[in-house]
């Protein structure tokens, strides 16, 4: 057993494969402790399948490519499935599982049968995948030693006290004292016993993804949201109807935002060639605006969105339907979905959204009922952004498209889901707006959509449809001094900060920027693309 086994690595290659190469195409933006879960999970069944197989069939080299077979079909299903997804014909659709279900079973089950019949000794098979495997493997660890020397690995760079001090973390303001012994157990009943002092408005700051501005959604969608914004102004919103994002991303978006900051500083350390998104991360978690307010005593409260970075806020205190997470893995269930399982694991995907979604409404319609004032609530609901689960009345809509494709492009779904976004945000204002003591309501699109083109061009018209961002404001008793038509996410807190807190915060220059998919730290201003 020993002498042989060296004989017979391929299997645990290809079983490794997988894992490493979704890790190498995504290494700027996950975290490298999540490769143990699928590594052990895949290369574990990968060696149990094999000895099973090796006791049945008596024979260790035909156990091992079997095995190898299946391992290549089942972890290629989901690309080939999405490749022929992208590139079928409006009137025909490769992309469906019953057109290559059949092929791969007929490949898997045609290599079975002659592995088990044939007299062969199938040295030189095994030689041959054995060397493929390693060879597989190399490009792909020189792909990930590459990045890694090059900085371009999620963690390659971390704040120190400094720079966390400069605003990339933890704000000036923040007295380290007014911190919960441990935040993450305080549960809703001990927040309700601490008394609040202070007579200061709670805030809600709700970020619908990739909501368009009206003259976004008129332009690009031939949608007339003209109701929603009417019914903003009636109840008291400051409606910017020139808005443009800061930033094309999410990540980008509301780390700025919330750090009243542009990326400059992150920019200046990582170097304009980097792909690591850790810093920007680190800087959403420490953010200035959820210390700010934590030094004034308001509770933090964070609604779960399925997006990575929003479980990491380090100042939050209550967070609310973590439990819809599906799983927490990105890598396994990118895994899955490429995978002879995706279809199951999209099914799963799709409803545990679509219960996070429901869920964050349901607990922002109730949560003056168990968490009194003074509190800042940080929602981001993953609506209008696709994948497009809902139809326009909230009804359950199964995608056409597999949840890991390139091919989202249902403009009528899209706008589907903004009518029901629509629904739901006018009965949560509605029930914010009925207390005595009224919130400050901010409900902002970290950008708009991306259909015109993606992040590797900047054309004029990619730009403006991505840039182009919900953006409305409500304050008690609509002062609104400080607030102007064409004001970016930047300022928002800044003059909120100035007209609620009486802050002394100047206001920043309104741009707007740009970055491709391989340089996300390279900085391109395109304010004047949109001015025009």
């Amino acid at each position: 057993m020993i002498v042989e086994i060296p004989k017979l690595f391929h299997p645990l290659l290809f079983s490794f494969f997988p894992t490493f190469y979704v890790y190498s195409q995504n290494i700027h933006v996950l975290i490298p402790t999540e490769l143990l879960l699928p590594l052990l999970v895949i290369s574990g069944g990968t060696i149990v399948g094999f000895f099973i197989l090796e006791k049945i069939l008596k024979n260790k080299i035909k156990a091992a490519l079997i095995i190898t077979l299946f391992l290549v079909l089942f972890f290629s299903y989901g690309h080939i499935y999405n490749i022929l997804n992208d590139i079928s014909p409006e009137n025909f659709d490769l992309g469906k599982h019953r057109y290559l279900l059949i092929p791969f079973s007929v490949i898997f089950v045609s290599g079975i049968i002659y592995f088990l019949k044939t007299k062969r000794k199938l040295d030189s098979a095994t030689k041959i995948t054995n060397v493929m495997s390693a060879a597989i493997m190399l490009v792909i660890s020189m792909t990930v030693v590459t990045n890694v020397l090059e900085g371009n690995f999620y963690g390659s760079q971390t704040l120190d006290d400094e720079e966390k001090m400069l605003g990339l973390g933890f704000s000036q303001e923040f007295n380290p004292n007014d911190l919960f012994s441990n935040p993450s157990s305080k549960s809703i009943i001990d927040i309700q016993n601490m008394l609040r002092d202070n007579n200061l408005p709670d805030i809600y700051y709700i970020i619908p993804d990739e909501y368009g501005s009206y003259h976004g959604l008129k332009e690009f969608f031939n949608y007339d949201n003209s109701d929603f914004i009417n019914y903003l102004k009636q109840k008291g919103f400051f409606v910017n109807e020139k808005s443009f994002a800061n930033y094309p991303r999410t990540i980008q978006s509301i780390s700025s935002s919330l750090n009243m900051e542009y990326l400059d500083k992150i920019t200046e350390q990582v170097g304009i060639n980097s792909k690591s998104y850790h810093l920007l991360n680190e800087h959403l978690s420490d953010n200035k605006v959820m210390s700010n307010m934590k030094s004034r005593g308001y509770v933090i409260v964070n609604m779960g969105s399925m997006w990575g970075p929003n479980t990491g806020f380090a100042k939050v205190d209550v967070n609310l339907c973590e439990f819809k997470q599906i799983n927490s893995n990105s890598l396994m269930n990118e895994l899955l979905l490429s995978s002879m399982l995706g279809y199951i694991q999209e099914r799963f995907t799709e409803q545990g959204r679509r219960d996070g979604i429901l869920c964050t409404f349901d607990e922002l319609y109730t949560i003056n009922e168990k968490i009194p004032k003074q509190k800042f609530v940080f929602a981001h609901i993953q609506l209008p952004h696709s994948p497009f689960i809902f139809g326009p009345n909230g009804e359950h809509v199964t995608p056409g498209i597999p949840l890991n494709s390139s091919k989202w492009d249902d403009r009528k779904a899209h706008v589907d889901q903004i009518k029901f976004a629509n629904k739901k945000l006018k009965i949560l204002i509605d029930k914010l707006l009925e207390s005595e003591e009224k919130p400050i309501i901010i409900l902002q699109g970290d950008t708009g959509s991306l259909y015109t083109g993606d992040f590797s061009e900047s054309s004029i018209i990619t730009i403006r449809e991505r840039l182009s961002n919900l953006n409305a404001i409500y304050i008690p008793d609509e002062k609104y001094d400080l607030f102007y038509d064409g004001m970016t996410p930047v300022n928002t807190f800044r003059i909120i900060e100035n007209t609620v807190f009486n802050g002394d915060y100047l206001l920043l220059k309104d741009k707007t920027y740009w970055s491709t998919k391989d340089t996300p730290h390279n900085y391109e201003d395109v304010t004047n693309h949109l001015l025009n």
